[in-house]
This record gives structure tokens, sequence and C-alpha cells, in this order.
């Protein structure tokens, strides 16, 4: 659902109900929608990226970077198409063949030592168009591409897909259309003719903090858990 659906969503919502709210309004609020979720979400995305250099540009939705895994080459096996013989049901080890096993073995210890020192850190960019950058350092041999975890970014021009991010951004900007529809009623009564713009207010306010806590709480999904 791209941002003019979401728009029309909105205005539906309050149906049979005709609001006063334009559509400028509405925008504005599912900008605000947008802004606040960048500013507050946890949102976890993963992508990968191609490292030639000590410094790789990620793209424009990941927001900020919790986790960089390099990603492992295939493992050495020097035992394809090498025959083992065996007599009896017994297996028959020749001294070539041991020392291609020590020599497996020594090559696997090898590639976790020189991973072992694998470090990183991340520059977010000013502009929120333009993706931040990774920097490594130690990246382990053969290496040439990186799982990099991180927080998600979303913009107003994107089809948003994902079932959460959307129906939360849909009731958020929702609730900040019912306050400003609460509002102008509430501002529009007269002298003796009450209507119900400051419960209308009330109940979207108390929808809005509600999502605020939603997000808060499940904004921890970009945390992993740790074997101690």
């Amino acid at each position: 659902m791209v941002k003019a659906e979401m728009v029309t969503w909105v205005r539906t919502e309050f149906k049979p109900l005709c609001i006063v709210t334009p559509d400028a309004t509405i925008e504005q609020a599912v900008d605000s929608a947008f802004r606040y979720w960048n500013n507050h979400s946890g949102y976890k995305t993963i992508e990968m990226v191609n490292t030639i250099e000590p410094r790789v540009q990620v793209s424009k939705h990941m927001k900020f970077v919790a986790k960089v895994y390099p990603a492992s080459l295939a493992a050495f096996d020097p035992f394809q198409g090498h025959p083992l013989w065996s007599l009896l049901g017994i297996t028959i080890l020749d001294n070539v063949t041991s020392d291609i096993i020590v020599l497996t073995e020594s090559f696997k210890n090898y590639q976790a030592y020189i991973g072992e020192d694998f470090q990183w850190s991340f520059v977010k960019n000013d502009d929120p168009n333009e993706g931040g950058h990774l920097y490594v350092d130690n990246l382990p041999y053969g290496s040439e591409r990186l799982a990099v975890m991180g927080t998600r970014r979303i913009f107003t021009d994107e089809d948003i897909k994902t079932e959460y991010i959307l129906d939360w951004l849909l009731r958020y900007s929702k609730a900040l259309v019912k306050q400003v529809e609460g509002n102008t009623l509430r501002k529009s009564s007269v002298i003796g003719i009450n209507n119900d713009g400051q419960a209308y207010y009330d109940e979207g306010r108390q929808e809005m903090l509600d999502l605020q806590e939603q997000l808060a709480r499940d904004g921890r999904w970009v945390a992993l858990g740790t074997r101690f």
C-alpha cells in the first residue's frame, strides 16, 4: 500500500460519518506516522552486501546496524574424489590421507583464527535518502560478502507490504487524524450546542499513546539472544 492509498483508507475508516479534515492534513498525519516509526522502531532487517574495500555503503533502508557476519566460504574438503580403500569392512588410510586429515583440521582452525579479530563500525549518513557506511577490519580471508543485520527505515514513496508495519502506520495515522477532527469540532462549538469533539480528541490521543507503547515494546526485535 502506497501513501495515497493510506490517505484513502484513513478517510474511509470514518464512514458513514463525513469528516471535515482535508486530505492535505491527512497526508501530513501519514507523514508524521512514518517519521515516528523511523525514529522509534526497531524492526529487524537483514541484507547481503559485497565487500571489496574496507568501506562499504549499505542501502538507505538500513537506518542502524546491529550485527555484521562475514559470509563464510565453502569448507575446504580435500577428500572430494579421493578414494578410501576398504578391506573386510575396515577403512585403510595411507600416509598421504592421514596427512590430508591433519591439514584439513589445521586449515579449519586457521580459518577460525583469522576471523577471530573481525571488527566493524557503522557511520550513519546525514542524508536519510543515502545509506550509511560500514567500515570493516580484519575480514576473514576469502570472505567477499557480509550479512548485515540492523533496523529498517521506511519511506513515504514505497509500497509497504509488511503486515505489521502497514497495520501500525494506518492505525497511528487514524489516531492522529481523530485528534485533529476532535480538536476542530471542539473549537467549532457554539454557545448552547455541545458536540463530542473533546471525547473524540481524547480517544484519538489515547490510541496514539497505546500505539507508541506497543512500538516501544516490540522494538526489541533486533536484540539477539546470547549464551553465557
